[in-house]
């Protein structure tokens, strides 16, 4: 895990991700650690009203970056 694994074998949706150095690499090269993860969850568990917006813009900017 430490060297690099790769996550294809697992599913499509995990097509480019790869485990390196402890951390979880996205396709588009983010390390994300246990702590950005749980962070990122949290936001999307809080689901008030106002957050839906919010939530809303940033998985479209999340799958906008994710083409590039």
């Amino acid at each position: 895990m430490y060297s690099g694994l790769e996550l294809d074998p697992l599913s499509d949706e995990w097509r480019g991700w790869r485990i390196q150095k402890g951390q979880l690499i996205t396709p588009n090269s983010w390390s994300l650690t246990p702590n950005r993860i749980v962070a990122g969850n949290a936001l999307l568990e809080i689901n008030a009203d106002n957050d839906q917006k919010t939530k809303s813009s940033i998985l479209h900017v999340a799958r906008v970056l994710n083409r590039t």
